[in-house]
């Protein structure tokens, strides 16, 4: 009876261990991508292109310049290949810590990639980010807290389309996660030859970045992405975003760019992923996809801040 007795006790001490899985996970992929999680959405079509550039896949990008998202990391913590780093840079602990906690904001925090993407303005290589912001104010969006960049923007003239929220949230979230201030509006950059032009520039760490944006969205209705939606939007926002690097005048010439994309539906990420990793390299180049989710909210992906 008791050597029984110990043998169930031995099998219940044994059955009763803990798995550490580790952290979430964040990653670089084989070819130095940074890739971002499936939570943001993406949306080719309907854009209200604020440039004038002719654009009219609807993708509310007002640059026209060109977007290189798509990197299919279903958490929406930054990372695609599980490694724990959302960054690239190696370091796991702050990109997790940044994850978990998320950034606190007046309309609701910001969670996934964070503050991370300083490591990736001197990269050669292109890379992909995802974050979610969750707005979780009752009522009407409200201005009063925006940052005196984007105040600007959002009362300022706009040079067409449907891109006033989209650009002014861009700015927003761009110094609340990085600290980026706002140097010049679209209407303010100065280039050496016409052609397709980028919404905003900005100033990280005294660094000088374009910063395109645009939303991954077809209207209230269409729930559908199809990977051809997909290719259509990146193929135009990433070959604008070369040809605005290239015309800028020097007074306003910027390091590299960032296509900032928003959206609302999380499961068309995969989509953008596949097309955008089926690219060319010479057509990603450098520039850096931040996807950001909007969650609890249209206003800013629909244009409706008002």
């Amino acid at each position: 009876m008791r050597i029984f007795t110990f043998l169930i006790a031995l099998s219940l001490l044994t059955g009763c261990g803990t798995t550490n899985s580790g952290s979430p996970s964040t990653a670089v992929a084989a070819d130095g991508v940074t890739t971002a999680d499936s939570a943001s959405e993406f949306d080719s079509s309907g854009d209200g292109d604020s440039s004038g550039d002719g654009d009219s896949s609807g993708d509310g990008d007002s640059s026209g310049d060109g977007d290189s998202s798509g990197d299919g990391d279903s958490s929406g913590d930054g990372d695609s290949n599980g490694d724990g780093d959302s960054s690239g840079d190696g370091d796991t602990a702050s990109d997790t810590a940044s994850d978990a906690g998320g950034k606190g904001t007046p309309w609701g925090p910001i969670s996934g990639a964070c503050g991370v993407l300083a490591g990736e303005l001197a990269s050669p290589q292109p890379s992909f980010y995802v974050n979610t912001w969750n707005f979780n104010v009752d009522g009407p969006f409200d201005p009063k807290p925006l940052r005196a960049g984007a105040q600007a923007r959002y009362s300022g003239p706009n040079a067409g389309g449907s891109s006033k929220c989209s650009e002014t949230m861009s700015m927003q979230l761009l110094y609340e996660c990085e600290g980026a201030t706002t140097l010049k509006t679209e209407t303010e950059i100065s280039y050496s030859t016409q052609g397709t032009i980028t919404d905003w520039l900005a100033s990280f760490g005294g660094q000088k970045i374009g910063v395109s944006v645009t939303r991954a969205y077809k209207g209230p209705t269409v729930q559908t992405y199809t990977e051809i939606d997909a290719q259509v939007l990146l193929q135009k926002k990433l070959a604008g975003a070369l040809e605005s690097t290239a015309n800028v005048a020097a007074a306003d010439k910027w390091q590299k760019q960032i296509v900032h994309i928003w959206t609302l539906h999380a499961e068309w990420v995969p989509t953008l992923q596949t097309a955008w990793q089926n690219l060319d390299a010479a057509t990603k180049a450098n520039t850096i996809v931040l996807v950001t989710v909007e969650a609890g909210s249209s206003d800013i992906t629909a244009d409706t801040c008002e």
